[in-house]
């Protein structure tokens, strides 16, 4: 009897949450590392966004282990939080709250304060100030994020062009 209900329910929940689930309109691999105040990770993992929202899924040897998901509120294995709590338990209190949405889309930061572009196409941002020492770069496969005064560091890397034989 036990079973049969452990049964239904599994099949009841797979039906409530499969017709719940975000379809996103990008989604791509990605060699992710992460160092902030809690979080560390360094392997591959999934970067999905449209809009309005962004997700980012982080394997270690294929399996799952933190989802991230930016949309009106944002939500990590120990909970959902909104963005300016996430930002400033996971970064740094004097960050904008849309931070890492930003950084995970490869847009703009700080209003796009202290931008620079390269002769190459790439974007530099370095922002400087008591509180941070912020040098973030996008283009060419790569987005590199890096505040040396608060030790954080955030870096996407194409998983196409690392893998790539010719």
């Amino acid at each position: 009897m036990q079973k049969f209900f452990i049964l239904w329910v599994s099949i009841l929940a797979f039906f409530f949450t499969g017709c719940s689930t975000k379809h996103y309109s990008v989604s791509e691999p990605k060699i992710i590392t992460l160092k902030t105040p809690k979080i560390k990770f360094a392997d591959t993992g999934y970067i999905r966004h449209d809009e309005t929202s962004v997700e980012v899924e982080l394997f270690t040897a294929g399996v799952a282990v933190e989802k991230i998901s930016i949309d009106s509120l944002v939500c990590v294995s120990s909970g959902c939080m909104s963005e300016e709590t996430f930002v400033q338990e996971y970064l740094n209190r004097d960050y904008p709250r849309d931070t890492m949405r930003s950084i995970l889309l490869g847009k703009d930061i700080f209003g796009g304060r202290g931008k620079e572009e390269m002769c190459d196409g790439r974007l530099f941002q370095f922002i400087r100030n008591d509180e941070m020492d912020i040098i973030y770069r996008r283009g060419k496969g790569e987005i590199y994020f890096k505040d040396r005064l608060n030790s954080l560091i955030v870096k996407i890397e194409d998983l196409k062009e690392n893998n790539a034989t010719e």
